[in-house]
Formats: C-alpha cells, sequence, structure tokens
C-alpha cells in the first residue's frame, strides 16, 4: 500500500534527486574524458553515474516506470552533466576536493531519497534501508565496473555504504515520530559530515583479510586447555603423597641396578647401561604423573551426581576389581620379581617407541 507524500516532502524529494543527477552527470563525464572517451563514452558514464543508483531503486521497488524513463528531465539533466564535463576541463587540486565533496552531497541526497521512496511504497524496515544505499552507491558501482575498476564501495577507500545507512536511519525515525520532513533534511547532513569525517580525518572501514574471531577464539580455548591440563597434573601430583611418590622411585631404581647388573655381566658396559636405565626412568616418571592427572580428573568428573549416558558404556569402563591403576603399580612395586618383569616389559615398550 502506497503512502500520499506531504507536498513539502515530494518537493524535496524532487529538488535532492535532479540535484544528484545533475552533480553525477558532471562528475562521471569528468571522469570519462580522464579515460580518454568519446562523446559516446561521456554520454554513457554520466548516464550510468547520475542514474545507476535511481534505477536500482526502482526496479526493486517493481512499482510503475522507472523515474529516469518516466521523467525525461533526469536524462535531459545527466546529458546536460555530460556536455557540460565534455566542453568544460575540470582538472587539479581544486577539481579533486570539488569531486569527492560532490559525491559526499550526491550520496547523502541519494540516501534520503530511497529510503523516503521505500517508505511511500510501504516497504519494511529493513528493505527502506537498502534503497537507500542501493540509491546512494548503485550509480557509482555501476560506473566503476563499466570503467574495469573495482567498486570503491569494495576497498579501503571512504566510507559510503554506512553514511547511507545512518541517513536512512535517521528518516525512518524522523517518519515514525511523524516529523518525515525534518528527517529528510538531518538525514543527508549526518550521512555528509561522516563521509567528511572518511575525507578529512582519513577515517576507512578496516579490510584485514587474516581477521577471523571464530579461528581466535579456538586459538584462546587451546591456550586456556593446555592451562587446565597443567593445572590438573599439578593437582594430580598434589593429591599423591610425596612419601609414595619417593618409595615408588626408590624401588625402581633398585629393580634397575639389579638391571645393570645384569647387562653388565652380559658384556655390556656399566656406563652405557646407567644412561639408557636413567633414561628410561625419565620416561617412566612421566607416565606415572600422566596417570595422576588422570584419576584427579577422573575424581572430579565422579563428583558429580547426574549424568546422561548416550552411548550405555560407563559400566564397561569401570574396573572389576575397584583398583586404579597405581594402585596396581603399587602392588607390583612391592613384590621384586614383579617389578623386575615390569621393568623388563617397559624397557621393551621404550625401545620400540625409539625406534
Amino acid at each position: 500500500m502506497s503512502v500520499e507524500m506531504d507536498p513539502l516532502i515530494e518537493s524535496l524529494y524532487y529538488w535532492s534527486d535532479i540535484i544528484g543527477v545533475l552533480l553525477m552527470g558532471m562528475i562521471g563525464g569528468t571522469m570519462a574524458r580522464q579515460r580518454g572517451y568519446d562523446i559516446v563514452g561521456f554520454f554513457f558514464i554520466a548516464m550510468f553515474s547520475s542514474l545507476g543508483g535511481g534505477m536500482i531503486r526502482d526496479v526493486l521497488i517493481n512499482r510503475g516506470t522507472v523515474a529516469a524513463m518516466s521523467q525525461p528531465e533526469y536524462l535531459y539533466l545527466a546529458f546536460a552533466g555530460a556536455i557540460l564535463a565534455r566542453f568544460v576541463y575540470f582538472k587539479g587540486r581544486t577539481w579533486d576536493y570539488v569531486q569527492s565533496h560532490g559525491d559526499a552531497i550526491v550520496s547523502a541526497l541519494w540516501a534520503s531519497t530511497g529510503a523516503l521512496k521505500a517508505i511511500a511504497y510501504g516497504l519494511p524496515f529493513i528493505p527502506c534501508i537498502m534503497m537507500g544505499v542501493f540509491t546512494a552507491t548503485g550509480g557509482s558501482m555501476i560506473r566503476d565496473i563499466a570503467m574495469g575498476r573495482e567498486p570503491a564501495v569494495f576497498g579501503d577507500n571512504t566510507p559510503t555504504v554506512i553514511p547511507a545507512v545512518a541517513c536512512a536511519l535517521v528518516v525512518l525515525g524522523a517518519n515514525s515520530s511523524g516529523y518525515l520532513a525534518w528527517g529528510v533534511i538531518l538525514g543527508p547532513v549526518v550521512s555528509f559530515v561522516l563521509t567528511l569525517l572518511g575525507i578529512w580525518v582519513g577515517w576507512r572501514v578496516p579490510a584485514r583479510q587474516e581477521w577471523a574471531p571464530v579461528n581466535d577464539t579456538a586459538a584462546h580455548v587451546m591456550v586456556l586447555a593446555r592451562k587446565a591440563e597443567n593445572k590438573g597434573r599439578a593437582v594430580g601430583r598434589r593429591l599423591e603423597p610425596t612419601k609414595l611418590r619417593s618409595w615408588r622411585h626408590s624401588q625402581m631404581e633398585k629393580a634397575l641396578q639389579r638391571r645393570i647388573e645384569r647387562e653388565v655381566r652380559a658384556g655390556k658396559r656399566r656406563a652405557d647401561a646407567a644412561v639408557d636405565a636413567s633414561e628410561f626412568l625419565d620416561s617412566f616418571n612421566e607416565e606415572v604423573a600422566e596417570m595422576a592427572q588422570a584419576q584427579a580428573e577422573s575424581q572430579a568428573d565422579n563428583q558429580s551426581d547426574f549424568g546422561v549416558d548416550l552411548t550405555g558404556d560407563s559400566y564397561d569402563q569401570q574396573d572389576p576389581t575397584g583398583s586404579s591403576p597405581r594402585e596396581m603399580l603399587d602392588l607390583i612395586l612391592s613384590d621384586e620379581r614383579l617389578t623386575d618383569e615390569l621393568v623388563e616389559k617397559l624397557v621393551r615398550k621404550y625401545e620400540k617407541r625409539d625406534d
């Protein structure tokens, strides 16, 4: 359902539209001159610059004939801007200043007219903002593509989409509060000021190719997991009495000493046998520390009185004897013969892992 526009608002809409068409015709024609185009190129680039955004808007709204075709003054002003740029060569620093600020003015005016026309045809909130953005930036995008350049709105350039969104939001807010005429005036002012920030202060929308918050979060989680793992190992070491650890170490040293003597009797050099035993003992201590950590984590998990068994194998994982791996190890170490057998098996396992 379309909305009847107030005559004042309709007048603001019309004059904002045609002023933008004339300015963009001149800017497009001057850019065609800089690229060495003939008069045909002047007209086409001027037409794309000054009418492209409005055409995209009207085609998407799909209510009646496109304004540039039903109202011939749009084409006349676009071609007039191209002819003016053909006969007068705008160049130098002054022209760069006029072009950048002219673009800012036109984008601000057209963001307002795009949102206003979407409101008049009863479009929802987000489409109204989109119509403001497409009207403000569509012409320059088509122009850049026709000239074989990457559209300026995509790269690390002066922001144009953000000011257009801000303008559309002001117009929509003013419409909801009953002051649409003020919104049509204030919206372009807000957009123009934001664009000037980009021109004068060097404000740019960051384009960091490596920025990926999900990846960064995963990296932080991994760091926290390592810290938790180290903390769990420390807890496991604290839970295990010092005297018990010393007793285990002593039992393993005695077993390794017996093994060294057997290897020496078998013809191996004592120094080599001692080095091998020392390396094996370090590896054994690391494995015991890992067992301590695993038991500490298991105890922490078992403190919860509620759980869900999704696989049905939670009872299968329990040791029927009720003994933990470390308790079994202590039973073995208390027997000299079993300790020697354990050392032999672990040494073979250790040597295979090195191979």
